[in-house]
């Protein structure tokens, strides 16, 4: 099944299909008609893929790395191990952006000072960073998100934007003007529930609605996309579906259900679909 994506290159963040393995993946996500396609680490180590064969793969389904997904406290002093295996896959996969979140309680003083060390780091292999912001975590809203990065005064250094978290922090259009719109590194598609539950954590990771649906019924999604297009922003498109739902059907049906509820909001909105590259193919190898 291959869905009608139409002028639209939209990537399949890592938790669409987050129970699928590497190479059911990669068939899935380019039948449907994706470009992109976002991973966290732990999906590179299950796949027990070398980097070389991740690009191969990637190569042989038309596909390219949008985002990678940095879980650990990246505000610890001391760096995670973890980021050199980042890294490697940057030199030798190649991707745009690290995206980055933070569950981990610090002061804002150091949470940008060492934003603004991680951004250094990325830039030495060319990757963007995508601060998200998240009601459940430290840095709960927008305005929260980008006075770090602003702060930090990094020029690789973003906010990424995922609707669920837009929703659910009643963040507005007031709140996007304050920011640049090319410092919006990337827009995550998903919608929330009508009804929002008691445990947002638990709505956040299993029971998101494709975008459209909830909250974006009626025209809701393609409205909020037309605001945001009328301030002028054209970032690249993910779409993040954390559902049980989408979980307990086959990676392929998943993928192009997705693709194509994405793909009718982005027209609805008249969003002129960004283009991007990856650090190697602007020719960033150390």
């Amino acid at each position: 099944m291959t869905a009608n994506v139409g002028p639209f290159a939209l990537t399949c963040s890592a938790n669409t299909l987050r129970h699928a393995d590497m190479s059911e993946r990669l068939r899935a996500v380019s039948a449907a008609g994706f470009t992109g396609l976002g991973l966290r680490l732990a999906d590179h180590r299950a796949s027990g893929l070398g980097a070389g064969e991740l690009r191969a793969g990637l190569d042989a389904h038309g596909l390219r790395l949008l985002e990678m997904e940095h879980l650990w406290d990246w505000a610890d002093p001391t760096c995670d191990p973890a980021e050199d295996e980042i890294w490697a896959l940057a030199d030798t996969v190649g991707f745009r952006q690290l995206n980055v979140s933070m569950f981990a309680e610090h002061e804002t003083a150091a949470l940008v000072a060492r934003f603004g060390a991680l951004c250094d780091r990325a830039a030495e292999h060319g990757v963007l960073v995508a601060l998200e912001f998240m009601p459940f975590t430290t840095i709960r809203t927008l305005p929260e998100a980008w006075h770090i990065v602003c702060a930090a005064d990094r020029a690789n250094a973003g906010v990424l934007i995922d609707v669920w978290h837009w929703r659910r922090t009643s963040a507005t259009l007031d709140d996007l003007a304050a920011v640049p719109t090319d410092r919006i590194t990337s827009l995550q598609l998903c919608e929330a529930r009508t009804e929002a539950l008691p445990d947002m954590r638990e709505e956040a990771r299993h029971h998101r609605e494709l975008p459209g649906r909830g909250q974006g019924a009626d025209g809701g999604t393609a409205a909020l996309l037309a605001g945001m297009a009328a301030q002028g922003l054209t970032c690249p498109v993910a779409v993040e579906m954390f559902s049980d739902e989408l979980d307990a059907l086959p990676a392929a049906r998943t993928a192009a259900i997705t693709a194509a509820a994405c793909a009718e909001v982005l027209a609805a909105a008249g969003w002129a679909s960004g283009t991007w590259a990856t650090n190697l193919s602007r020719g960033v190898n150390p």
